[in-house]
């Protein structure tokens, strides 16, 4: 693929501290299954060997994010979460904390949760079937000449799911195989992952 997969493209300020009092027991548990989907992880010969995929959760002043490259991970603790506490779509900046940094579309997630007051989580998988069967699907997809991680696809995230309902799902049509589902809680989202997973296997 052309871009290089888990690279931070936004301009981040990093406060190294350890994140405590934030309950990621079933965010968890969803990266567990996507992970077992091979949704997310980090796979050899797949995207160069990086790490994909990516989830968060709206917590106390922010919200928790998968660190950049844990897709290796078995399993997860909070320790491997980071918090973005502020964020700029316009400055490409976001001040966030942690044991790790945030994942590199952290700015993505946040464009969600600024469009949808009621959306209290988002999922960032990778998906060949779902990707390549969105028009099939009837997914709304962003513009292919916007690339993952940058101040453009947060705002083109932004535009596209300004008027679409929640739970919803997107597919990133400049970020080969990313697909977004977001909910009003984990189940939604996590769900309609799965859901549009199957729809997608049913048509190869």
């Amino acid at each position: 693929m052309a871009e290089t997969e888990g690279v931070i493209k936004f301009n981040l300020t990093f406060r190294t501290e350890r994140v405590v009092g934030v309950n990621v027991a079933e965010l968890s548990a969803w990266r567990t299954v996507l992970k077992e989907l091979g949704l997310l992880g980090q796979i050899p010969g797949r995207y160069d060997g990086y790490g994909f995929g990516n989830i968060s959760q709206r917590c106390a002043g922010g919200f928790v994010i998968s660190g950049t490259q844990t897709g290796r991970l078995e399993a997860v603790t909070l320790d491997d979460y980071a918090v973005c506490e502020t964020w700029n779509l316009e400055r490409n900046a976001v001040d966030a904390k942690g044991s790790v940094k945030p994942s590199s579309e952290s700015l993505s997630h946040a464009s969600i949760y600024d469009v949808h007051a009621s959306v209290t989580c988002a999922l960032h998988a990778h998906s060949p079937s779902i990707w390549r069967n969105s028009a099939e699907l009837g997914i709304a997809v962003t513009d292919e000449t916007v690339a993952y991680g940058t101040p453009e696809m947060a705002k083109e995230v932004r535009r596209l799911i300004t008027n679409m309902a929640s739970p919803g799902i997107f597919s990133m049509g400049g970020h080969e195989d990313g697909v977004f589902t977001f909910g009003r809680s984990l189940a939604e989202a996590g769900q309609l992952m799965v859901h549009e997973l199957v729809r997608a296997r049913a048509l190869t």
